[in-house]
């Protein structure tokens, strides 16, 4: 049965976005200022089409972040309406002295903005508050979330609310399988990141040969398996998992949830690949415009998907040999790509790195240098809450930070990389005694 959206979702959220959406009416032109992963360019996409589905003509930029310059930026401009959506929680002292009115679409407190909601979500029940026919708009809401890593285990929260009842309107189709790509199995696996198998990833001829070991045609398809095949190659790889100490979610990934998405006629996890890829090798725009449903911009998406994988394993490959830098309660690493730091760390995390340290990949640019931090589950439930260490490490050293418990970044000088990396280190490391001694 179809229910209405005070059934999915928090009065007080959904108070929030009617106040907000009544802004909308009063601008013929709005001005939309999204983060650039792939949870803020579906953001935007979703804003894009629900705003002119509105009538309202729009004006779109993605961002790495929003700081003092970007806002000053804003602030010579005459906007009707600004909404900026997954970023800006962080910053509203900035935002508060534009001369027009904002509405901020971020996934903070009091919700779980790691598990429960995302970026994406949270602009596509605004969108569901102007305008329910926007229900077709979940592909992108979904893959947003994916690109959040909030489908691992599973949606929960207004997530899970809204993505049933997507489901129940045929809006998205629910499958459970591998998560390969549709591909010759030795060619799926070696670009295979996630999952992410250690000695095979990356590895073209021990991907062949591992299977042939196994009982398996690398030129076959997972859709050439019988349902016994399928379940004889899960087993083999998830035993590869638990073989290379990946965290115990990383089983999530290996076999999960796929949604066909009606109107875009492909899998949310596809789409989110392809967002990706753009965004994370700057085409922000083209990853837009993939969402939109220009398939020309599909066709060069996915050129530049396989570049993306590409780079990425190719770091991940040279991680395995090479090792990370330790310290006593986190590691590190350095990546020349600072787009590609975050998803190195958090794939290194979830399937082959130390589980017992989080991760930070730094990128030492021109003037500063950019740190992506991720942890797991087990590191939450221990109590470390990456967010509250590279905030207050960061400004330690002059720089700014935030996000996530388990997943945040921050900007700092260039040259205070050592001490930046030692406060972080004693700041997880209190957190991690904090919760040990409220055990006892």
């Amino acid at each position: 049965m179809v229910k209405g959206l005070d059934d999915l979702a928090p009065e007080g959220l959904l108070d929030r976005a009617r106040r907000a959406a009544a802004l909308v009416d009063d601008a013929a032109r709005v001005r939309v200022f999204c983060h650039y992963d792939p949870d803020g360019t579906t953001s935007a996409s979703i804003l894009a089409r629900a705003l002119m589905r509105r009538g309202k003509r729009i004006h779109a930029t993605m961002a790495h972040a929003l700081d003092r310059t970007s806002a000053a930026r804003l602030g010579e401009e005459t906007n009707e309406l600004l909404v900026v959506s997954d970023i800006g929680s962080g910053q509203l002292d900035l935002l508060e002295g534009l001369p027009y009115p904002v509405v901020v679409l971020d996934h903070h407190k009091p919700i779980d903005g790691a598990r429960e909601m995302c970026g994406a979500t949270t602009t596509w029940l605004f969108a569901l508050v102007l305008d329910e026919r926007n229900w077709d708009l979940a592909g992108p809401a979904m893959a947003g979330a994916i690109g959040d890593k909030q489908a691992v285990g599973g949606f929960v929260g207004v997530n899970a609310a809204l993505f049933e009842e997507a489901k129940e309107r045929k809006v998205v189709v629910l499958e459970r399988r591998l998560a390969l790509r549709d591909l010759p199995l030795g060619k799926a696996i070696a670009l295979s990141i996630e999952p992410y198998f250690r000695g095979l990833s990356g590895r073209p001829d021990a991907a062949e040969d591992f299977l042939r070991t196994v009982g398996f045609d690398p030129a076959a398809s997972l859709r050439d398996l019988d349902a016994g095949g399928r379940r004889k190659l899960t087993s083999i790889l998830a035993a590869r998992l638990v073989e290379q100490h990946a965290a115990p979610e990383a089983l999530d990934v290996l076999v999960a949830d796929r949604y066909w998405i009606e109107p875009d006629q492909m899998y949310a996890h596809d789409l989110e690949a392809y967002v990706n890829s753009c965004d994370r090798l700057g085409q922000e725009g083209l990853g837009m415009a993939v969402c939109l449903g220009d398939r020309d911009a599909l066709a060069r998406a996915e050129k530049l998907l396989e570049e993306y994988t590409s780079k990425v394993l190719g770091y991940l490959v040279s991680l395995e040999s090479k090792g990370l830098f330790p310290k006593k309660h986190i590691q590190f690493f350095y990546c020349e790509d600072a787009s590609l730091a975050g998803v190195i760390a958090g794939t290194g995390m979830l399937f082959f790195f130390d589980q017992t340290r989080p991760t930070l990949g730094l990128s030492v640019l021109d003037g500063i240098t950019k740190v992506s931090a991720r942890g797991t589950r087990s590191h939450i439930a221990a109590g470390v809450d990456l967010a509250v260490a590279l905030r207050e490490a960061a400004s330690g050293v002059s720089g700014n930070g935030g996000g996530h418990n388990i997943a945040s970044g921050a900007t700092i000088p260039k040259g205070k990389e050592d001490r930046f990396l030692t406060q972080v280190d004693e700041i997880v490391g209190r957190q991690f005694e904090a919760t040990r001694t409220n055990d006892q």
